[in-house]
C-alpha cells in the first residue's frame, strides 16, 4: 500500500518507524515540518539535518505537487545518530505545498530565496528555544547544503556547518548542467567568509557527477575551506557507510576550536 502513498506520507511513515516525533513549526513565510529523535543534547548543541532538492518534474507528478524527497538520505543518517537532532523541513515540503500557498517557483528558481532562508531560521530558533539549545550544527545534503550555508551566514548560533555533496555555487552548477539560472535564489558563492568560530567541513563524492567538488572551488576559496573527497561515493550512494568517518572528522575539527566543542559530536 505504501508504494502508492505520496512522498510526504512515505517520509512520515519512515520517521514514525524510527520513533521520531513530528511537529509543525511556523517560520516567517512558510511552515516547516520537524522530525525529532528526542535524544539528549551534547554540550547544549542541537544537530539539524536538511534534505536535498526535489526534482520539480517529480514533484509535479503528485496533485498537489509534493517535493518531499524520495531518497530519505538525511532521515536515514539521523537514525544512525546518538545525539539530540532534528530534520528541519524545507519550505513547501512534507505536505505543505497547498496550505502555504506555494507555487512551482518555490521549488525551482526561488528554492534558495531570502524568504526561504529567513523562514527556516525562524523555525529553527523556535526549536532551539524549545530544546534549550545554545548552539547548532547544521548538516545539509546537496541543495540542503546550499540552505545550510546560507543559514550559517545569518544565524550566530551556528557552531559548525557540514555539507554533503553540497551545491555551493548556483551559477557554476547551472552553467555546468546547462540549466536555467536560479533567479530569485541566494548564492553561497556571494557570501563573505563566515566567522572563524564556525567550523566548516565540506564533503564530496569522488564519483559525483551532479555536484562534483570542483564546482565549489570559488566558494571554498573565499571561505578558506577545503573539499574532503570521499572515494566510492557518488551523489546519492553510499553516504551512510561513511557517516562514522564524517562525524569523526567533524569532531576533530571542532576540538581544534577549543574545549567548549569537546563532546559535541557523537
Amino acid at each position: 500500500m505504501m508504494g502508492c502513498a505520496p512522498p510526504a506520507k512515505k517520509y512520515a511513515t519512515a520517521a514514525h518507524n524510527a520513533n521520531f516525533q513530528d511537529d509543525t513549526i511556523q517560520g516567517t513565510r512558510f511552515r516547516h515540518k520537524i522530525y525529532r529523535n528526542n535524544l539528549a543534547l551534547r554540550g547544549g548543541i542541537l544537530h539539524v539535518f536538511i534534505e536535498g532538492d526535489a526534482s520539480v518534474k517529480q514533484a509535479l507528478r503528485s496533485a498537489p505537487p509534493d517535493p518531499t524527497p524520495r531518497q530519505l538520505l538525511m532521515l536515514g543518517l539521523m537514525r544512525q545518530h546518538n545525539a539530540g537532532a532534528i530534520v528541519l523541513g524545507r519550505p513547501c515540503y512534507h505536505g505543505m505545498f497547498t496550505a502555504d500557498k506555494c507555487e512551482v517557483r518555490h521549488l525551482g528558481p526561488e528554492r534558495y530565496s531570502a524568504d526561504s532562508v529567513s523562514s527556516m531560521i525562524a523555525a529553527l530558533q523556535k526549536e532551539m528555544n524549545r530544546a534549550h539549545a545554545k548552539q547548532v550544527i547544521i548538516f545539509g545534503y546537496s541543495g540542503g547544503g546550499t540552505l545550510a550555508m546560507l543559514m550559517a551566514a545569518q544565524y550566530p548560533a551556528v557552531a559548525a556547518l557540514v555539507t554533503l555533496a553540497g551545491n555551493l555555487d548556483n551559477a557554476t552548477l547551472t552553467a555546468y548542467h546547462n540549466a536555467p539560472a536560479l533567479s530569485g535564489s541566494l548564492n553561497p558563492a556571494d557570501l563573505p567568509a563566515l566567522p572563524a568560530s564556525v567550523v566548516q567541513v565540506h564533503f564530496f563524492g569522488a564519483k559525483d557527477e551532479i555536484t562534483p567538488a570542483f564546482l565549489a572551488q570559488k566558494t571554498l576559496a573565499r571561505q578558506k575551506a577545503s573539499a574532503i573527497i570521499l572515494q566510492r561515493i557518488d551523489h546519492e550512494c553510499c553516504w551512510h557507510e561513511v557517516w562514522p568517518d564524517i562525524l569523526a572528522k567533524l569532531q576533530t575539527a571542532m576540538e581544534l576550536t577549543g574545549p567548549t566543542a569537546k563532546g559535541a559530536v557523537p
